[in-house]
């Protein structure tokens, strides 16, 4: 069977099997899915790692040792401490390498099955309907494995191939927009980012939860420093990246409310907001022409005076309490976010 009906093969039980569209496991998969036919220096793995493959062609026919049930088991083995990273590369390791020689127990040779003992297992049992490597019929199994990962891929990120295609080659900020507006009422977006600051135009690398988006910027906080940032290539961005990628993280409930404040003190509302808010509106606020600014340049301004208002946007409870803790607010309406 060819190298990449094998690696098609793999994929597609992989993304069926777990659900799941991520290209990095895929290819985890199509790689792992090569490494039985290690046993011959014909292959195309086997080529590749040549003082390994001449030692085990020496010693074991093509077919046997690395095509078993003993050696997929040693492969599980080796591979266990992916489970304490992510368990989708060891499932991806573990099946890859199964179909990679189980698919030959389908061709007229068959394969050593349950090494060391040398019986063959071909499947199926008439002869003529096994499997010619490159016959018409290898390609219709070719073709149908292509089919069946892109209908997984699909189905697993809702109608989203080019989506995965996206995140994968074309990642930038309008793409980390795009996956917000599809997923951020739902599941945390990340980016990470290296760039540089407009205003003090010094290198900055790091991860961020994405909070807003407009078409092509996004508004994130740093996971680490709890800063706020707006990142794209809009005039008022403050990164301006060079390099992005986007994840998708944890499943997230988003719950909202609207306050419409009268004449409330700003330390008596605030007490009753979780502290892991986000807080978007416009307040008026007593003696407005004593309220200090916010002074720093690295974070996002969530909180400014605007045409004789306070404006928030996405402002942290503490953020507020910090600039206007002995005010009172005339009126106001704010919608506070947070998410568990």
């Amino acid at each position: 069977m060819m190298s990449v009906t094998h690696a098609a093969l793999a994929i597609a039980s992989t993304a069926i099997g777990i659900g799941t569209a991520d290209p990095y496991v895929l290819a985890t998969a199509a790689i792992a899915s090569q490494l039985p036919d290690i046993d011959t220096t014909e292959s195309f793995s086997g080529r590749l790692i040549w003082p390994l493959t001449n030692f085990l062609e020496q010693r074991f026919p093509h077919r046997s040792l690395t095509h078993s049930f003993m050696a997929t088991g040693l492969v599980a083995v080796l591979a266990a401490p992916l489970l304490w990273w992510r368990w989708q590369f060891f499932v991806a390791v573990v099946v890859g390498y199964f179909i990679g020689w189980f698919a030959d127990a389908f061709t007229k040779s068959g394969v050593e099955a349950f090494y060391p003992n040398p019986a063959r297992l071909v499947i199926p049992g008439n002869p003529r309907a096994r499997l010619d490597t490159r016959s018409p019929a290898e390609y219709w199994v070719l073709a149908t494995a292509v089919f069946l990962t892109v209908v997984s891929i699909n189905l697993t990120s809702a109608g989203g191939l080019s989506e995965t295609v996206a995140r994968t080659f074309f990642n930038d900020t309008g793409t980390a927009a795009d996956l917000f507006h599809k997923h951020g009422a739902s599941q945390r977006v990340f980016v990470t980012v290296e760039g540089i600051h407009t205003y003090t135009r010094q290198s900055v690398s790091g991860t961020y939860e994405i909070l807003e988006a407009s078409t092509s910027d996004v508004i994130a906080e740093n996971v680490t420093t709890s800063q706020i940032y707006k990142i794209g290539k809009g005039a008022d961005a403050q990164i301006r990246p060079n390099r992005v990628k986007v994840n998708l993280g944890d499943p997230v409930k988003v719950s909202a409310q609207m306050f419409n404040l009268q004449e409330v003190g700003v330390m008596e509302w605030l007490v009753t907001v979780p502290q892991n808010a986000y807080i978007s509106g416009s307040l008026v606020i007593d003696d407005l022409d004593e309220a200090p600014p916010p002074s720093s340049l690295e974070t996002y301004p969530t909180i400014r005076l605007s045409t004789g208002r306070i404006e928030l946007q996405n402002a942290h409870p503490q953020e507020i309490l910090a600039l206007l803790r002995e005010f009172w607010i005339l009126q106001g309406s704010v919608l506070v976010k947070v998410k568990a």
